[in-house]
């Protein structure tokens, strides 16, 4: 009985002295661990965006002139010079690239004060060569052979330069849905389809015309033509569409010299154009040739 006393007191004390210690029954409370931070989503990039657009690099020409530069793309002479970090007496010569950005853009009251280009031209109904003549500006390489339009009767809408603040690197011709779509010039077909990177333009052929020289037709509904075919001038090869970013039906075409865009007008010649209309705000299209942000082997190994 007083061994059994004894024994229950030794456990009483035992039990207290725990208690008190930093190693008590009862454990402190942890602070938490953050949870880990979680990690940002990996977002696609959206190639649908109209990169191209934000600007582009003008390639300077023989007996170019910035000043005639600024002139013909209806920019403001200060911005471009001090944003490019050209210095007095401006001078640039063939082969420069000069930066076009859309923070020197000229409204159009501006425009219309200078006397610039880049007016307005008025809508047609009929054939005018006199304005379209003067929407056919554009520097040319002599590779480049003599072009067919694309799409009969169709209505020029946006032309190769800024539109909307932004830079347009083809011609966009309107016309309804399913109206044929024709090869420009003898070529052969490189592409057809289209690509993840290149969504912006829907399906698309592209001609190669040889000597580095191509055309490039997007936003197709329907394609006719099949990769290496041979295709001839007049010859049907697409139908008119609204695939990928598109506003309305239309076709928007490009042409292209190694890795430079031309002004698709500079090589229509006006009986090509001959029941083509322009829209109401259709611009005087500057002389280019701009440099090209894709090459050609970019989208014909893009993946699909």
């Amino acid at each position: 009985m007083h061994r059994n006393i004894i024994y229950i007191i030794v456990i009483s004390m035992l039990f207290i002295s725990s208690c008190s210690s930093p190693l008590a029954i009862v454990k402190k409370d942890v602070p938490a661990k953050p949870p880990p931070k979680e990690k940002p989503a990996v977002i696609e990039k959206d190639y649908a965006a109209p990169a191209e657009e934000d600007g582009a690099f003008h390639i300077v020409g023989h007996n170019e002139t910035l000043r005639q530069i600024c002139e013909v793309y209806g920019l403001d002479f200060a911005k471009v010079v001090r944003i490019n970090g050209i210095p007095s007496p401006y001078l640039v010569k063939a082969g420069d690239t000069v930066f076009l950005p859309p923070q020197a853009l000229l409204s159009e009251t501006e425009l219309a004060q200078r006397g610039s280009g880049s007016s307005k031209l008025c809508a047609q109904t009929t054939d005018s060569r006199s304005q379209l003549a003067a929407a056919i500006r554009g520097k040319r390489d002599s590779t480049v052979p003599q072009l067919g339009f694309p799409v009969a009767n169709g209505t020029l809408t946006s032309p190769f330069g800024y539109r909307w603040g932004k830079f347009h690197t083809g011609l966009d011709i309107a016309s309804p849905v399913g109206k044929p779509v024709i090869a420009c010039a003898d070529g052969k077909v490189i592409f057809t389809g289209s690509r993840k990177r290149f969504r912006r333009y829907g399906n698309t052929v592209l001609i190669d015309h040889g000597k580095g020289v191509y055309t490039y037709y997007a936003h197709l509904n329907q394609i006719l033509v099949k990769k290496n075919q041979k295709v001839r001038p007049g010859q049907k090869i697409a139908t008119v569409g609204t695939s990928g970013r598109s506003t309305g039906p239309h076709l928007h075409l490009e042409v292209r010299v190694g890795h430079k865009l031309y002004n698709p007008l500079a090589y229509f010649v006006p009986t090509a154009l001959s029941g083509t209309r322009l829209a109401k705000r259709f611009t005087d299209s500057p002389m280019g040739p701009v440099r090209a942000r894709w090459a050609i082997p970019d989208l014909l190994t893009a993946r699909r």
